[in-house]
């Protein structure tokens, strides 16, 4: 075959290529949705989810299926019935995959200035405060283009989900500057257009700047926002749209929070009245009421309070079907443990730590699974924008492709081809190489994840195990206690009661261990409120510690009469951090002697309090590794393996610093370090 019929035969493939491509170009043309189709579409599904949750699920799906309803779409309204059903992390993944491309944002801008919202408050409640302002900042950037009255609507409202974050990453500031101009917004919008909808949002935003100070204990600055609160709120409850319930709601949640602040501004006539006022209001007696009541009781350390309500308010929570997780503990169940302890109901005490420790297989459980399924929507998204990206590719690759032949194959066709070949064997080779590299990073990647896996299943058996381990201390000395024909001596019931004082104690330092933990990853700065000497954090965190009880240890502290100064710092979390060290060194000598030595390095203006123990020993390689969360050096020992980061988060926070002494040969030593501020 000479040159001239091969270039016959590729010029015919050409046009043959040109008309394929044109064909299928129409094709895809033609997959497209109608806006009056849309319009209606939407309004069915709004309305069967009105009247039905599951039954609008089931619509959706097949829907979908029968491919009347795009993807994006489909996935919105998904989370948004989830949201309603209470299942917030469900409708977390599902917002999550509404926003994994543009056709939201380009079909229906209101929806998707919705749903950065939903998602962003989704984030801030289950504490990933970070994620909430990256989600809330990208609408942002985008709504800021928008000049209807539509567009600066929502740009106030994301303005405050991400002062709201702000305000719990500890970024006070710059929080006050973006709930200011959210509330000037949404003010001038309710003066000029008064409708229900923009004062009850206005009402609605104004409600929660207050909370976000009272959440993060800044009292002073939320007392200088109920005025506009009350403005806000008065407004909206004359309005002739509004419900009474609604007005009577924010009213008395209102109340709740003047009555937390005035207590804890010293107020306390003020914080009765307020109190009173929210307690004499039906909304007090509905599940919602009941949750701000037992909130503020709890931030108002109205103990013995709080453990009466505590039954209603755990029935209703169990009523609204919350799956297990983190923050449910760190919300509900812990303040119902905390509260009996303090106000001294042993029986419901031991009963609600028998919940928490039966609740952590469960809520381990379940946040794998929710994480399995985010990590399956990071590969999908990820997959798509691959294949996307291979299609266009390969299209504009077949177009210049064809033009190209069309033009000069008659002339210089065995050159292309023999171009095409080179350029084809030299992208393979590339795209060979780039696979290896990403299944090579996949691997790591899994083997990590197998890591983080395993080392989060053998903390979640040794915090079962060292709450069961004092529960049935306090099982079995309360059945000798409540037996009818015991008779103990006056000696015996004093060893009991102080038995059951020191595992109670035991739970309770386990549960704080787990919600330090969830604030582990917090970049948020600790307060260094606190004039306090170096000796006294030592005194205090040695008296709270174990190292004294410790029989087996010969323990002393050594210090210049010269280090014995007043620094500026937080007592309660400096002290907390060292005995964590202290406990540590107590853990690991079996036996021998502790040793707690302080210094002042002056170049470095830092306190310098080394913890030194005749223990196992830490080998070099590991000195870094000790610090991750679920770590254990040795698995034969008792403990959660998070002591250690736990104290260097604190410490880290604080301006200081905790490492390990790799120098140090004759056991293991810990050095923790805190800014020498007077």
């Amino acid at each position: 075959m000479n040159l001239r019929k091969l270039a016959y035969i590729i010029v015919g493939i050409g046009i043959v290529s040109i008309i394929g491509l044109t064909a299928c170009t129409s094709r895809n043309k033609t997959v497209s949705f109608e806006k009056e189709d849309v319009v209606a579409q939407d309004s069915a599904i709004q309305e069967i989810i009105y009247k039905d949750l599951d039954s609008a699920l089931l619509l959706i799906d097949s829907l979908e299926n029968r491919h009347l309803l795009p993807e994006h779409k489909a996935n919105y309204y998904r989370g948004q019935i989830h949201y309603k059903l209470g299942q917030e992390l469900t409708a977390e993944l599902y917002y999550k995959r509404a926003l994994t491309s543009n056709n939201l944002l380009e079909e229906r801008p209101a929806l998707y200035y919705f749903v950065s919202d939903q998602l962003s408050t989704i984030l801030t409640v289950k504490g990933d405060q970070d994620g909430a302002v990256k989600t809330a900042t990208e609408a942002y950037s985008v709504v800021q283009k928008d000049t209807t009255q539509i567009g600066h609507y929502w740009s106030a409202i994301l303005l405050h989900d991400i002062g709201y974050s702000q305000m719990q990453l500890g970024y006070y500031q710059e929080a006050k500057k973006n709930f200011t101009l959210a509330w000037n917004t949404l003010k001038q919008l309710a003066n000029s257009d008064p409708t229900f909808d923009n004062l009850y949002t206005w009402s609605r935003i104004t409600y929660n700047i207050i909370d976000a100070y009272t959440s993060t204990e800044q009292f002073k600055e939320a007392e200088q926002w109920i005025p506009q609160a009350e403005e806000a709120i008065s407004l909206m409850s004359a309005s002739p749209d509004c419900p009474a319930a609604t007005a009577e709601e924010y009213t008395a949640g209102l109340n709740t929070h003047k009555a937390l602040v005035y207590v804890k501004t010293g107020r306390s006539k003020d914080a009765h009245q307020a109190y009173q006022r929210f307690i004499g209001t039906n909304y007090s007696k509905t599940s919602a009421g009941l949750i701000e009541h037992s909130e503020y009781l709890e931030l108002a350390e109205q103990w013995e309070e709080l453990a009466k309500l505590t039954p209603k308010v755990d029935s209703v929570v169990q009523s609204w079907e919350i799956p297990l997780s983190l923050y449910y503990l760190k919300s509900y169940l812990s303040p119902y443990l905390k509260a009996y302890i303090k106000s001294g109901h042993k029986e419901q005490a031991l009963e609600m730590a028998e919940r928490i420790v039966n609740s952590v297989d469960s809520i381990y459980t379940y946040e794998r699974q929710h994480n399995a399924a985010e990590l399956a929507i990071m590969y999908e998204t990820q997959e798509k924008e691959k294949q996307i990206a291979e299609q266009q590719t390969m299209l504009k690759s077949q177009r210049s492709l064809a033009v190209f032949i069309g033009i000069l194959l008659a002339l210089i066709s065995f050159i292309i081809i023999t171009l095409l070949r080179l350029r084809n064997a030299k992208q393979l080779a590339e795209k060979n190489q780039e696979l290896e590299q990403k299944n090579k990073q996949l691997t790591q990647a899994n083997a990590r994840a197998e890591e983080s896996s395993r080392m989060k299943t053998d903390f979640i058996q040794q915090i079962s195990h060292e709450i069961r381990t004092p529960l049935n201390v306090l099982s079995g000395f309360t059945q000798i206690l409540t037996a009818p024909n015991a008779e103990l001596t006056d000696e015996e019931r004093k060893d009991i009661n102080e038995r059951i004082t020191q595992n109670t104690n035991r739970i309770t330092e386990l549960v704080n261990k787990m919600l330090e933990l969830s604030d582990m990853h917090s970049k948020s700065v600790i307060e260094r409120c606190d004039q306090v000497t170096t000796v006294q954090i030592a005194a205090q965190a040695v008296e709270s510690s174990d190292i004294q009880k410790a029989k087996h240890i010969s323990f002393n502290i050594e210090f210049d009469d010269s280090v014995d100064k007043i620094i500026h710092t937080n007592s309660y979390s400096a002290s907390r951090a060292l005995a964590l060290l202290l406990n540590n060194a107590a853990k690991f000598t079996k036996e021998g002697s502790a040793e707690l030595r302080i210094t002042i390095d002056k170049q470095a203006k830092m306190v310098v309090y080394a913890v030194s123990d005749t223990g196992i020993g830490i080998p070099p390689h590991e000195a870094e590794h000790i610090f991750e969360e679920f770590f254990q050096l040795d698995n034969y020992y008792e403990g959660t393996g998070i002591g250690l980061t736990v104290a260097r988060s604190i410490v880290r926070r604080l301006g200081g610093d905790i490492y390990l002494d790799t120098s140090y040969q004759g056991g293991a030593r810990f050095v923790m370090t805190l800014p020498d501020e007077e």
